[in-house]
């Protein structure tokens, strides 16, 4: 195919991140990177406005996670990904992209789950008198 190739794509993420992807993390770009949530957007903008590409079918939750740790249900331990399914983004896929113009990859229609977060309000109210309770407990019996 004709166009930007392989090393096109290295070259682009070198300049762009001031590091050069051994043959291993090419295989997953964004976790290699560290990018995830507006970094890996704006990673993902940068290069579809560098290579011309049309990023209409691009689902950025099928490939990284939201940014915002803190304010994330469960913090500081992570989510699983949307679904449970992670889709790795390979220099490969860059490549093609940018050949073709537009996002190569087609994802699975999956629907979300409705939230369950409303379940962590009575937990805490009532698991931390509970477990209040049961330190004093031990305290008195020590």
């Amino acid at each position: 195919m004709n166009g930007p190739g392989r090393e096109d794509i290295l070259v682009f993420i070198e300049r762009r991140t001031g590091r050069r992807l051994t043959t291993a993390e090419q295989a997953d770009v964004l976790p290699a990177l560290d990018l995830d949530g507006a970094a890996a957007d704006a990673f993902l903008d940068a290069f579809a406005a560098e290579f011309r590409v049309d990023l209409t079918g691009l689902e950025p939750r099928f490939h990284s996670r939201d940014e915002a740790r803190v304010r994330r249900p469960g913090w500081p331990f992570a989510p699983p990904l949307l679904f449970g399914v992670r889709l790795p983004l390979s220099v490969t896929t860059l490549a093609q992209a940018a050949q073709t113009g537009r996002w190569p990859l087609v994802y699975p229609a999956l629907t979300v789950a409705p939230s369950r977060q409303w379940l962590n309000a009575p937990l805490l109210l009532i698991g931390l008198p509970l477990l209040a309770a049961a330190a004093v407990a031990v305290v008195r019996f020590l």
